[in-house]
């Protein structure tokens, strides 16, 4: 049994929950990702505790050599009780702490935040942060978060709160975005955005593969359907994905407009696929940022090299700042 000491570090997505374990340095020992159940908080902690003691036997780690757990959540967090404040997919879990049933088994600090800001961290710890202290990030997947470094600080705010530019209008069409508002980059440019820009097109007659790729049901059209599309040269799925990624690029001008990062960088489900929009996102963002064109600043948009693991370490290394270990 290893008795070297380690961090746990847990990820929840939409509908996947990721554990993770790593000692003092950015380097996983052990990394798994499963689904997960909601439905109330007793639910969540109990598929926690299996987790965690799930990855202590896979890898080998004692139960006494873990030193804190960092855990990343779609919602927002409260970061003293780990109470959750609000979240879309996790009212479930409205008002009930999240940290201290797991404090209390194991023992140890526990701390949780909103899975943006925790992928940022990630990233200051093991990705674009080790030579770059000024950037912005974009949580690209089901929905689009946002974070920020500023001389080596992620940026976290009063009462819980953080950066929330994935909500800036970049469009005006009026749809209805999760947060209440409409026409959000958000619900513009994500899964269900790219999935929904393929459905408008079957639905308006369109001559495109994602009629044959959807069964001719257009309420069957996915994300996925519109990569493969245009993969295969469909002129509609291409057309879409350009769509996407120039309001990505609107939305990166008016960062470098707003804090002049050094870098974006694009992390979260659907970074395997930024090969299709990077170069698009780069030439708006040129386009539609005077600080860029005349020279004034350099701003480049990245995809991230940490794949799957930015939110686990992320909520690692917020976990090693509880203890100092910075």
């Amino acid at each position: 049994m290893n008795t070297r000491q380690c961090f746990i570090g847990i990820d929840f997505g939409k509908t996947n929950v990721r554990f993770a374990i790593a000692e003092d340095q950015p380097e996983l020992k052990y990394f798994t990702k499963r689904p997960y159940l909601r439905g109330s908080p007793e639910e969540i902690h109990r598929q926690i505790f299996a987790g965690i003691d799930a990855a202590l036997e896979a890898a080998g780690y004692d139960r006494g050599a873990v030193l804190g757990i960092g855990i990343d959540v779609p919602a927002v967090v409260n970061r003293e009780t780990g109470a959750i404040l609000w979240g879309p997919d996790w009212d479930f879990m409205a008002g009930a702490s999240l940290t201290k049933p797991i404090a209390a088994r194991y023992g140890v600090p526990v701390v949780a935040d909103v899975d943006p800001v925790m992928a940022t961290w990630g990233e200051h710890w093991a990705g674009v942060g080790r030579t770059c202290q000024r950037f912005a990030m974009l949580t690209w997947g089901t929905g689009l978060g946002a974070g920020l470094v500023i001389d080596g600080e992620v940026q976290e705010y009063p009462d819980h709160l953080f950066p929330e530019f994935g909500h800036s209008r970049v469009s005006d069409d009026e749809w209805p975005c999760k947060c209440g508002a409409t026409g959000c980059v958000d619900t513009m440019v994500c899964g269900g955005g790219i999935a929904r820009h393929g459905r408008l097109a079957v639905e308006a007659g369109r001559q495109t593969l994602l009629r044959d790729l959807c069964g001719n049901a257009p309420e069957q059209v996915t994300s996925p359907m519109v990569f493969e599309a245009a993969e295969r040269g469909d002129a509609v799925a291409v057309a879409i994905l350009e769509r996407v990624a120039v309001l990505l690029g609107r939305l990166c001008g008016n960062l470098v407009l707003t804090m002049q990062p050094e870098k974006i960088v694009i992390v979260g489900g659907l970074t395997e696929r930024c090969g299709w929009v990077l170069d698009t996102i780069n030439r708006t963002m040129r386009e539609n940022c005077w600080l860029l064109f005349k020279g004034l600043t350099k701003c480049e948009v990245i995809a991230s090299g940490l794949e799957d693991t930015a939110g686990v370490l992320g909520a690692i290394y917020k976990a090693r700042r509880m203890l100092g270990k910075n």
